[in-house]
């Protein structure tokens, strides 16, 4: 990359900053701000270490906890214990437990880490620090340089992806691979109704109601089963948040990534883009996007799976990153 001409490098910082830069300033004219006072005086209510207790005997995941920068973090570890490190990171709107069904199947052969990304699930939030994405990348990669053995194969799902994308960048040397999962961020041929409704101010990631949950789930997964299967028992959690998810969108937009740091381009560990084709959230063709900013990744492209291929499909899933893994040993 250090030999890229300069007219070249400019080009994939304005690929880079595509969807960003498109969206950005009509969705913050446009959309309800954050209240202040409600974000400062939320409690958090969850139902996740219940979710934790049952998987526990099952999958033996550990909950573990620590101060890192300026953030308690918390994540699930467990598997093999010498087997290679893999990290999970999941979206917006979401939490480590995004990746329970997907567990089961890596645990045999690697070690993993499953991270509620700082202000999400159990990890701590803040009202008075920025959650912008250069803040989130060298959170995470703090947290994986005291807490994580390098070099570890990273998986992001959605913002995760993006986040990975960024921290493959800038922090090469805790990287093995990087696999973007439907990630955010990318400025496709086409767009959803979702990338659309932004521009006018609409958020159904913000969920106001069960309705609200409904179809926040109908966006985000293709098999309608799993959709309405999962819209109750989420939609407690995404009402509770709402304030703190508008404020951590809010954040994501004001705060973009800065151009002085090294972007996606400077990625050079092995990638893998994973892209279910019916995202309703994130158009796959943003896969494309990210293919031109990253030239040596492989694109894979799953049909009749949506922006959550780890919960649709997970054995398909699995089987892909363990035969990219494999060939990338």
């Amino acid at each position: 990359m250090g030999h890229m001409p300069e007219q070249d490098l400019l080009g994939l910082h304005t690929l880079e900053h595509a969807f960003l830069n498109d969206v950005a300033p009509s969705y913050l004219l446009h959309a309800r701000p954050p209240h202040g006072l409600k974000i400062r005086q939320w409690k958090k209510r969850t139902a996740v270490p219940l979710i934790n207790t049952l998987h526990k005997g099952v999958t033996g995941l550990r909950r573990q906890s620590a101060p890192v920068l300026d953030h308690d973090l918390v994540w699930l570890e467990g598997g093999k214990a010498d087997g290679p490190a893999v990290v999970l990171l999941h979206g917006f709107a979401s939490n480590k437990e995004n990746w329970l069904s997907l567990v089961p199947f890596l645990l045999k052969t690697h070690r993993l880490y499953v991270l509620d990304l700082p202000g999400w699930g159990e990890s701590q939030f803040n009202a008075n620090l920025t959650y912008g994405l250069d803040d989130q990348v060298a959170r995470v990669a703090a947290w994986m340089t005291a807490h994580v053995p390098a070099p570890a194969h990273v998986v992001g799902n959605s913002v995760g992806g993006l986040i990975t994308a960024l921290m493959a960048g800038r922090h090469p040397a805790l990287f093995k691979s990087a696999c973007l999962m439907n990630p955010a961020g990318g400025k496709g041929a086409d767009h959803t109704r979702f990338e659309a409704g932004l521009k006018q101010g609409k958020n159904p990631m913000i969920v106001e109601s069960l309705a609200g949950a409904h179809t926040l789930m109908s966006l985000a997964i293709h098999n309608r089963a799993i959709a309405l299967a999962l819209a109750p028992l989420m939609a407690q959690d995404l009402i509770n948040r709402r304030h703190v998810n508008r404020h951590l969108f809010h954040q994501m937009l004001v705060h973009a990534p800065s151009t002085d740091l090294p972007g996606m381009a400077a990625n050079q560990s092995p990638t893998l883009i994973m892209w279910g084709k019916e995202d309703k959230l994130v158009h796959y063709t943003g896969a494309f996007t990210y293919g031109e900013i990253i030239p040596h990744a492989e694109v894979l492209l799953f049909d009749d799976v949506g922006h959550l291929p780890m919960v649709e499909t997970p054995l398909r899933t699995a089987k892909a990153l363990q035969r990219f893994w494999s060939n990338h040993a």
